[in-house]
């Protein structure tokens, strides 16, 4: 089974870790360019480029003109000229290390003009330039050997393909490019699944050979209807897309909802398989990591759970407010924390406190999520409901039943056990058996 993915964000990635556990992926194609996929997800615009080997490019290590300067935070990076910045780097994701995915270079009015993208292995394989309105125009790739590979104009959707040997070959957008690719690499295609709508939905519609069974897995909400395109997979049984599997258990009752009983046997529930890193070993550590000094209810908190150790971490410097809460003998302060130091702060407690007011920093609910760690929130400051279970988020005024909740949980491994399984149960987790068997059922039912 092929997965098509028009990016690699996280609902792709949980996902295609599900389908790897279950051993059901045979490849994976991102259709967005990303320098930096991991070994076994391709990119039709990175293949054909022969980049595999070298080191992440580390953002002062950008080719700057002469006395330019380059600075950075834990958050991104600037090149400077004298007072003004020409360009601002952007990092792989919030858990690198200042290691550098793109820079947008600026003209001294602060516009725009170009984009040079890089890959894990240090190299700039690609440039996008820009008009004056800020419209990206062209997308040209180039391989290990500097020679332009492929050219995307983003205005008509063209693109030009040239490879060693053979003539130019021209597209007429990218879906015809994405299928060209996959019939290329002389792989299985009877069943092709896709995530999105758009361009992997169309490049499912549009494939030549119609014998296939697609399945469409919405990770979406489903507001007051469905969208165009999923009732078109409803409507059309000529159409390779014959499945729709919903991951969110309420999403797809919604699903069942808008539409009529008679498409119902086309919809199918089915979670993920989350990949953990550790288990849970009951201690009492609290964690909370923070670019905000407004942390709801943490006074009350530290001096109700005084066995409790608060570890807070934020990627600056700290305000007075939050130095002053080394007065409690439980508190343990980590400023201008590293990546790599928050990393190492998952490790040792087993408890994350998501009561930070403004953003969340460096996808902390999720990442707590994934290290077992017990998440408890307040109504207020909860910034990623799909890890946190209803019944660990509290208002704020119901301080006492968080600390009731850590208390009881701290008590014994099968009151955090049953607190995890809540957890787990609202993120829809699958053990991987199950979860093979089901996809093994659901690819069954689709030939019928």
């Amino acid at each position: 089974m092929i997965q098509l993915f028009d990016v690699y964000n996280q609902e792709s990635q949980d996902l295609h870790y599900s389908l790897t556990a279950a051993g059901l992926s045979d490849l994976t194609v991102v259709i967005e360019p990303d320098g930096f996929l991991p070994d076994g997800v391709v990119s039709p615009f990175t293949y054909y480029l022969g980049y595999d080997r070298g080191k992440p490019l580390y953002f002062n290590q950008v080719p700057v003109p002469d006395f330019w300067e380059i600075a950075g935070n834990n958050q991104f990076g600037t090149i400077n000229d004298l007072n003004q910045e020409r360009a601002v780097i952007h990092f792989a994701d919030g858990l690198q290390a200042r290691l550098v995915k793109k820079v947008e270079w600026k003209t001294p009015a602060g516009r725009i003009f170009q984009v040079d993208h890089y890959n894990r292995f240090g190299a700039c394989f690609a440039k996008t330039t820009y008009d004056g309105l800020g419209q990206a125009i062209m997308t040209s790739y180039r391989n290990v050997d500097q020679k332009e590979v492929i050219l995307e104009n983003h205005v008509t959707g063209d693109i030009l393909l040239t490879l060693e040997g053979q003539g130019l070959r021209h597209f007429s957008g990218r879906v015809a490019f994405i299928i060209d690719f996959l019939q290329g690499l002389k792989v299985n295609l009877d069943h092709i699944l896709f995530n999105t709508l758009s361009t992997s939905f169309l490049t499912s519609f549009h494939f030549p050979e119609k014998s296939g069974q697609d399945i469409l897995v919405w990770q979406e909400p489903l507001q007051d209807h469905i969208p165009g395109n999923m009732q078109l997979i409803l409507e059309n049984d000529q159409l390779r897309a014959k499945t729709i599997i919903i991951p969110d258990y309420a999403t797809y009752e919604r699903a069942l909802q808008l539409t009529d009983e008679k498409f119902h046997h086309k919809f199918s529930h089915l979670g993920y398989h989350y990949h953990f890193k550790r288990d849970n070993f009951v201690r009492s550590d609290a964690l909370i990591v923070t670019n905000s000094d407004q942390l709801e209810q943490i006074e009350k908190l530290v001096e109700s759970l005084p066995r409790v150790t608060f570890r807070i971490a934020a990627v600056t410097e700290m305000s007075s407010k939050l130095l002053d809460m080394l007065r409690y003998p439980n508190v343990v302060l980590y400023q201008n924390a590293s990546p790599q130091k928050v990393q190492e702060l998952y490790q040792l407690s087993d408890i994350y406190l998501d009561i930070n007011y403004g953003n969340e920093l460096l996808q902390a609910v999720r990442q707590a999520f994934e290290h077992n760690q017990l998440v408890l929130a307040f109504e207020e400051t909860a910034h990623n409901r799909r890890y946190t279970a209803p019944n660990h988020i509290f208002a704020k005024e119901a301080v006492d039943d968080m600390i009731h909740t850590i208390e009881l949980a701290l008590s014994h491994v099968k009151e955090m056990g049953r607190a995890l399984g809540d957890q787990g149960y609202h993120a829809n987790y699958v053990d991987p058996i199950m979860y093979q068997e089901r996809m093994e059922t659901i690819l069954g039912e689709s030939h019928d």
